[in-house]
């Protein structure tokens, strides 16, 4: 959603960007910048939204948008790492609050693409690696957990079981999407999820979302901005890239 990514682009002062004309008729917005531009800490950024659907006028929201979001992003800007932030839901009897931040933990799934056919029904259950990001969770103060992914903001017990065969304790509707998109492309993927809703114990998700929602997001962003903070000052240690180096500790920005 747009006002999942609003914050994120005013603090960062991220410009709108069209890659090519072809982009101008679909609704996706690109925003891109440089994040603290100097040769020892740097990323260079690209925010991806779906955009409004042009038909019914509200955000586009689901894994057919964040597909196409997180492919168009691949295809154009090559990025390293995908990364897909936004909201969920989850249960108080995994020890989620309103607002509380996660980050993936070992793998992405879809609790509703139900196929009881041989090979087909792995492929619904989805199962995507997302990156290892235990060291950047660790450092930040962050919890980790599995994330499953629907189309549906309310749930069925069909929903339910999924989710917890899967091992998962965040419900939401496009990470499981964008981790596709990135294990076709060979595009590492991690999740930034902030929690609206308590399956448990408030069972109204719709409700719940909208009540809830600025609270996660002022959460999103502040917890975003400090991961990539982080990452601009040492990612390939956060990230796991020079585990093997004794004694290395993470070097903060000044």
């Amino acid at each position: 959603m747009e006002a999942e990514a609003q914050g994120l682009v005013d603090a960062l002062t991220l410009k709108p960007f069209v890659p090519r004309p072809f982009y101008e008729r679909l609704p996706l917005k690109f925003y891109r910048g440089i994040y603290r531009d100097r040769p020892t800490a740097s990323l260079e950024l690209t925010i991806t939204v779906p955009g409004k659907d042009p038909r019914y006028q509200v955000d586009s929201i689901g894994t057919e948008p964040a597909a196409v979001a997180a492919f168009a992003t691949v295809a154009e800007f090559h990025p390293d790492i995908l990364v897909s932030a936004g909201t969920a839901g989850s249960f108080a009897k995994h020890g989620a609050s309103i607002g509380k931040v996660y980050l993936s933990e070992s793998a992405f799934y879809f609790h509703d693409h139900r196929i009881p056919l041989p090979g087909w029904d792995k492929f619904g259950k989805g199962a995507y690696p997302s990156l290892d990001v235990r060291l950047l969770a660790r450092e930040l103060g962050l919890s980790l957990g599995n994330i499953s992914s629907g189309n549906a903001l309310d749930f069925t017990d069909q929903d339910l079981a999924a989710i917890a065969a899967h091992g998962a304790i965040l419900k939401e509707m496009e990470a499981a999407a964008v981790a596709w998109v990135g294990y076709i492309t060979g595009t590492p993927v991690f999740a930034i999820k902030s929690v609206t809703d308590l399956i448990d114990t408030h069972p109204d998700s719709p409700s719940e979302f909208e009540k809830n929602f600025a609270t996660a997001v002022t959460s999103l962003t502040d917890k975003t901005l400090a991961i990539i903070d982080a990452l601009a000052c040492d990612w390939q240690y956060l990230l796991g890239q020079t585990l093997t180096a004794a004694g290395y500790q993470f070097k903060r920005c000044k």
